[in-house]
């Protein structure tokens, strides 16, 4: 295949993205190979010593496949991409932007040094250890909120993907629950109701194959959707099942799979920091839509989940029961010698007693 000056068609396309994601900018994606393409190229013909004629022929576009796929393949680590093929269309464009987004890089498509090097930097974050406190909800504070359909492996996903996520800290806890409570209709549904059929070519959230839409809508009690969100989660807890679509995450990760989308928008820190309701809202569902049901579930998890749940306790308060047991010994210590003194003291006056004042004691 060869692509000149005057060619056109998704090739072209193909080529025009591939070079503005490589840093060289052909001015324009429009599909028609003109003067902008053809700089581009010899600028990108230039930099890899290759022989400067602006022409696309095997040799050319063989490398910029390559290179792209080297590109693609560091998204899809990062879950941003679902595959890599080294064809760089609409959706590998998108990923890298939103990748520069949430890395807080400038969203310009073009993967120069900042961006590469930040792309290397590791494949999909793993959420940090936890070293503080792992809240452990039971059975029975998820029936006193009224939750439906409990089995002993639901109430496992849940305090793993807690463990896993480290969804540390009881308003985070509480708004979780709470959330999660309103979208699933307190565990009812576990997939959204809808076909997935409007999500069918939405490239912004990986569709990219005939069927993703239904495939992958929304799954777990916070819906992830899109084959780009299932590939994230996939990667992060290491089971390539979650491909096989809504069904399987829907059955096996309910919780877990809403663990992770709370973890990759930092809702744990934002929560626990005072977030409100309707802020915290805001962030799951983009609106206010159920506000009040939210609201009266926050408020009954308020009162069912409280920092007396824990499955360790931290060194601080270990060494704070510690030096309360000690206080107390020395107290009680302290009371029986007190007592034991006052005993002897209470046996001598009686000794030293006459017997008329005696008598008077046994009346």
């Amino acid at each position: 295949m060869t692509m000149r000056e005057g060619s056109t068609g998704g090739n072209v396309t193909y080529l025009q993205i591939s070079l503005l994601i490589l840093c060289f900018d052909p001015n324009g994606i429009d599909g028609a190979f003109g003067p902008g393409t053809t700089k581009a190229v010899k600028l990108y013909q230039t930099a890899r010593s290759f022989t400067v004629d602006g022409i696309v022929g095997p040799v050319t576009w063989g490398k910029i496949q390559t290179e792209i796929k080297t590109i693609q393949q560091l998204l899809v680590n990062k879950g941003y991409l679902s595959s890599a093929d080294g064809l760089a269309g609409s959706a590998t464009l998108t990923a890298v932007k939103n990748f520069q987004t949430k890395n807080g890089l400038t969203a310009d498509g073009k993967v120069g040094p900042a961006t590469l090097a930040k792309l290397k930097e590791s494949s999909t974050p793993k959420p940090p250890i936890s070293t503080s406190k792992t809240y452990v909800v039971t059975m029975a504070q998820l029936k006193q909120l009224g939750w439906t359909k409990l089995t002993d492996a639901l109430l496992a996903d849940l305090n793993k993907a807690i463990s896993f996520y480290n969804l540390s800290g009881i308003q985070s806890i509480r708004h979780f629950i709470s959330q999660c409570a309103h979208e699933s209709a307190l565990g009812y549904y576990t997939q959204e109701l809808a076909s997935g059929s409007a999500y069918e070519g939405r490239t912004d959230l990986g569709n990219t194959q005939p069927g993703d839409g239904p495939k992958y809508k929304g799954a777990g009690f916070i819906q992830m959707t899109g084959r780009s969100n299932y590939q994230s989660f996939a990667n992060s807890i290491g089971d390539q099942k979650v491909m096989n679509g809504v069904s399987y995450v829907a059955a096996t990760y309910p919780w877990k799979s809403a663990g992770y989308w709370w973890y990759r928008n930092g809702m744990t820190a934002f929560c626990n920091n005072g977030a409100t309701v309707e802020q915290v809202t805001k962030k799951v569902n983009g609106g206010y839509n159920g506000l009040a049901e939210r609201q009266k579930y926050y408020n009954k998890c308020v009162t069912i989940f409280t920092n007396g749940n824990t499955a360790s306790l931290s060194s601080t308060s270990i060494g704070l029961i510690i030096f309360g047991v000690a206080l107390a010994g020395i107290l009680i210590i302290g009371i029986c010698i007190y007592a034991i003194k006052k005993n002897k003291s209470s046996n001598l006056k009686i000794k030293l007693a006459s017997p008329s004042k005696l008598q008077g004691s046994y009346v």
